[in-house]
């Protein structure tokens, strides 16, 4: 049963915007401790880590393809990403495109959606190989703070694209759920508004834990919602949550148990840190995927193959 991963972190987006605007602070400290903590604290073996200009579209894939690649029965993968989130219409010839993509932003080339995560994991197997995608990024848009002590992790969307997906959006697509049949999540969020440059919109609970999904997805945020780091931390929230989580539960739970272990953490965060300037901001750590997994530990090989209802 081996253990593999990937680590990402980004600070560094000026390839993509040179002013510098969209640069942050803590990301690549993020990936760096979640690569020891993955090494430490869960027995990762192999461990591949990019950050800042080094983080590009291929380089990113091409190490998550050989991930898989290598993979077998019994094996664990785990990709995690801290860094801008952002939102593409699935279809980018259609303006009236009424489906969405969660994105990562790499440091340079194309933003990578789920659609290629899914494409890499065509041969995955998801009741032999755990594959959890952790990612502290966000992407419903949204104002940077010019002030670096706080910031969240998302592009400022342009007047357009804001337009349209108030108008149009009735799917979204989380990106690291690598999901088979689109239709299990069709009209999953209603309700789309814009305030201030962020999307709001009301999520349904009923469609996060699906059966077609090739992996785990546990993200830093709801789809309305801002992933926030501060340099009072050193960390994004939600990267601090998991440290700390990990390091109270003595490195055994289930997926169930750390998703609600972290909500809990992260929201004292955000009342610590946040609130002050800001008392409306929410941050609240969310779980996709193979629902029949989730009541087994964190980053462990499966060990049977339970009924899929």
């Amino acid at each position: 049963m081996a253990k593999r991963a990937l680590t990402v972190g980004i600070n560094k987006y000026t390839i993509l915007d040179p002013s510098g605007e969209s640069n942050l602070s803590a990301c690549v400290d993020d990936a760096r401790s979640i690569y020891h903590l993955l090494k430490n604290s869960f027995g990762f073996e192999e461990i591949y880590h990019i950050e800042d200009y080094a983080a590009s579209r291929d380089t990113i894939l091409t190490a998550l393809r050989y991930l898989v690649r290598v993979s077998e029965a019994g094996d664990t993968i785990a990709f995690y990403f801290s860094g801008h989130g952002a939102r593409l219409r699935a279809d980018l010839s259609a303006g009236d495109c009424d489906t969405y993509y969660e994105a990562l932003v790499p440091a340079s080339g194309a933003w990578i959606t789920d659609r290629d995560l899914n494409s890499i994991t065509d041969t995955l197997y998801p009741d032999a190989v755990n594959f959890t995608v952790i990612t502290d990024a966000c992407h419903s848009g949204g104002i940077h703070i010019a002030d670096a002590a706080l910031k969240c992790r998302t592009p400022i969307y342009a007047a357009e694209l804001l337009s349209t997906i108030v108008q149009f959006m009735n799917t979204l697509i989380p990106c690291g759920v690598c999901l088979q049949v689109a239709s299990e999540i069709e009209n999953n969020v209603r309700n789309v508004t814009e305030n201030e440059g962020h999307i709001d919109l009301d999520p349904d609970p009923n469609k996060t834990l699906i059966a077609s999904t090739k992996s785990t997805l546990i993200s830093a945020c709801h789809f309305n919602e801002l992933s926030w780091e501060t340099s009072s931390i050193g960390h994004g929230l939600f990267t601090q949550a998991i440290l700390d989580t990990v390091n109270q539960s003595n490195f055994s739970m289930s997926y169930h148990d750390f998703i609600t272990t972290l909500q809990t953490n992260v929201a004292e965060k955000v009342r610590r840190f946040i609130n002050p300037s800001k008392p409306s901001v929410t941050q609240t750590p969310q779980l996709f995927g193979q629902r029949n997994r989730m009541e087994e530990s964190l980053l462990t090989g499966w060990n049977y193959t339970p009924a899929n209802p």
